[in-house]
């Protein structure tokens, strides 16, 4: 039951988030000056309510889905997982580490061919960062709130392991077909990042290691975004 009430309440909170762009342009709300940077403000305020829902449901229905409400135990030996080359031995400080450097080269490397493309790497500001940073930051959390708190949360302790990844990954994955970048390769990538920042969630005990890592990967992607979207 619990599976179909969390599937559910995520699957409505990715409809809100993705129609978002038919009706957020016509509420008269003013944040910033440039019409890029202001739909991106607009999106977040949308995210941080919607994540903020969706976190108190998960509250509500499972309470000890409180004690994921931590950076998560590092010392904890991540299973073993091949195709992550996860040996089985390390602990989840060294395994982080790798992920990390890894995904964000991925991400960097794609990015940074999608700058290229649209002659845009000379359009770099510094007044990019604070916002970025502001961005990624609430970006991240609603993602990672609704993705992996909410999924972890309500089915770690009555729910396989391998279903409760699986869930998170394809729910994570799904949405990006209408984000950067779009089509099956947003999704499978989105889905990969999905299945690792859940595995890491349900081991860890904690969402901040997966919330760090998205965060990160988000002040790329932004960046990029910015240098594309934004020409003078």
């Amino acid at each position: 039951m619990k599976i179909i009430i969390t599937a559910t309440s995520v699957l409505i909170a990715t409809t809100i988030l993705l129609t978002a762009n038919i009706y957020l342009p016509k509420i008269p709300l003013n944040l910033h000056k440039n019409e890029f940077v202001n739909g991106l403000f607009k999106y977040q305020l949308l995210v941080t309510i919607v994540a903020f829902v969706v976190f108190f449901l998960t509250i509500k229905i499972t309470p000890p889905s409180k004690l994921l409400l931590q950076f998560g135990n590092l010392k904890t030996i991540a299973v073993k997982d091949k195709w992550l080359g996860i040996n089985g031995k390390s602990t989840w400080k060294r395994n982080s580490i790798q992920l990390l450097i890894f995904i964000s080269a991925a991400t960097g490397i794609f990015m940074f061919l999608g700058v290229k493309y649209t002659d845009s790497l000379s359009n770099f500001k510094w007044w990019f960062i604070p916002i970025v940073l502001l961005i990624s930051l609430t970006n991240s959390f609603g993602e990672e709130m609704i993705y992996r708190f909410a999924i972890n949360g309500n089915l770690i302790n009555n729910t396989p392991k391998i279903t409760v990844i699986v869930i998170s990954a394809v729910l994570f994955g799904l949405p990006h077909y209408m984000g950067f970048p779009s089509g099956i390769i947003g999704i499978i990538m989105a889905g990969f990042l999905g299945y690792i920042l859940s595995k890491i969630t349900y081991e860890t005990q904690g969402i901040g290691i997966a919330w760090t890592i998205h965060f990160i990967q988000d002040i790329i992607i932004f960046t990029a975004l910015f240098m594309i979207n934004i020409k003078s």
